[in-house]
């Protein structure tokens, strides 16, 4: 299953202690392209505080109750998990939110979450034996997804021959929070008015300049098959999309 950046924006957050708000923003490492991090700002819950929470803080989504729980209380998060602003987010202080946490080190292994393929609950007992590691080694690898997705900011696609279009949102793989599509809005040249490109075909990415280049051509583009905003894609829909582009499989 596939989560939609702009419908989990929706869903209130709930700690083990009462309701804390909704999701600021979401950030993804530019290397693995997999959500690290949401983001909370709440003037009621944390004043003059933006509350980093990993995916391995989440014990469950309901959709129909239009919420996501949380393992930690208001008070810890508060206490622990909380900045002044973004630029303070660098390498020591994701070590130190996973150490205190019990959150997957996904920089600390060879899977996506580190010694893993999805994030670990942080109330596990897998979680609570993890041995603390050196922080990431490198900083600056985090990337807001509003800032990729907004109405009036946002990354820019280009094909090899010409500009294709720009991201409106993205499609999340449930389980491992990976970002599995971008949602490129095509529909000022193409009969697609929106379009789904794998970060496996990107080819170079100017983050400087919010751009991203992939291996597809505007012809290649629009000889694969249209997505429907709000339609589940199915693993047929993939396996047209990917024969279409001619891509290997992801799934094989």
């Amino acid at each position: 299953m596939f989560l939609n950046a702009t419908s989990l924006e929706k869903l209130t957050l709930v700690a083990q202690d009462g309701e804390m708000g909704k999701i600021k923003d979401l950030y993804f490492d530019d290397e693995n392209y997999t959500i690290r991090y949401l983001t909370i700002a709440s003037e009621k819950w944390f004043p003059d505080q933006i509350i980093y929470l990993s995916p391995s803080a989440i014990s469950r989504i309901d959709f129909e109750k239009k919420v996501i729980e949380v393992n930690h209380t208001r008070e810890d998060l508060r206490e622990g998990a909380g900045l002044r602003n973004e630029k303070e987010m660098d390498p020591e202080k994701e070590a130190e939110f996973a150490d205190r946490f019990n959150w997957s080190q996904y920089w600390a292994g060879e899977s996506v979450w580190g010694e893993q393929d999805t994030p670990l609950n942080s109330a596990s007992e897998a979680a609570s034996q993890q041995t603390a590691v050196s922080a990431p080694d490198r900083s600056n690898h985090l990337r807001s997804v509003n800032h990729m997705k907004g109405v009036f900011s946002h990354a820019d696609v280009f094909a090899e021959d010409e500009h294709a279009g720009y991201i409106t949102d993205i499609l999340i793989e449930e389980e491992s929070w990976t970002i599995r599509y971008f949602i490129v809005n095509t529909g000022s040249w193409s009969t697609h008015p929106l379009t789904l490109i794998s970060p496996d075909w990107i080819k170079e990415a100017n983050w400087s300049e919010d751009e991203i280049h992939i291996s597809l051509t505007l012809e290649g583009i629009e000889k694969g098959p249209m997505y429907q905003k709000n339609k589940s894609v199915t693993r047929g829909f993939e396996e047209e999309l990917y024969h279409s582009y001619g891509k290997p499989a992801y799934w094989k």
